[in-house]
């Protein structure tokens, strides 16, 4: 290996005075049984004379597990479009972005463990279109028919078709979800 292969990405960076765009690698901090993944939640808008406001700012409160799942409920929005200025929590009482009679969209973050608590998710169909980011760790992200592995950094849209997760390696997987309800239309025939 030559001289110039060993240097590393940060002194590359560090030469071209870019030191302040290397971050260092900070570990995630973990819930107080150090089970899960410590989540902050910042939720702004503005009062009635147009001066931004807080409305929320730290761990949310409303997370529960799920076939060895948590889920961190952050928003729902009833309807669209949605209605703004904000003027209150709505991810306190947020609820299954999959319940019968929702209509409207929902924000979570889904944290499913590996190794010996991977959880056995059922294959599973919405009738919704959904929007995934991979904050951290991989998946196996599995059709009926095939298998794609996703990666941290990586991203998914889903549009209501049969799906499961399995996450076969020992880091926990971090996902993020927009999911916006949405209607059938191959149950709906053309006039």
């Amino acid at each position: 290996m030559s001289r110039c292969e060993k240097i590393s990405r940060r002194a590359i960076l560090c030469s071209a005075g870019a030191a302040s765009l290397v971050a260092p690698v900070v570990a995630q901090q973990r819930t107080v049984d150090g089970r899960w993944t410590r989540l902050r939640r910042v939720v702004t808008s503005e009062d009635a004379n147009g001066k931004p406001i807080v409305i929320a700012d730290g761990e949310p409160g409303n997370v529960v597990e799920l076939n060895g799942t948590r889920i961190s409920r952050l928003w729902e929005s009833s309807g669209l479009p949605a209605r703004l200025p904000l003027s209150n929590d709505a991810g306190v009482f947020a609820g299954n972005a999959y319940r019968p009679g929702f209509a409207g969209t929902s924000f979570y973050v889904a944290e499913i463990p590996g190794g010996k608590r991977a959880p056995a998710i059922p294959m599973h169909r919405n009738t919704t279109l959904d929007y995934m980011a991979i904050l951290a760790g991989k998946i196996a992200f599995v059709l009926p028919d095939r298998e794609i592995v996703l990666n941290a950094g990586d991203t998914l849209v889903q549009g209501g078709n049969h799906h499961t997760w399995i996450n076969r390696w020992s880091e926990t997987c971090l996902l993020l979800f927009v999911v916006v309800t949405a209607d059938d239309q191959k149950s709906t025939t053309a006039t």
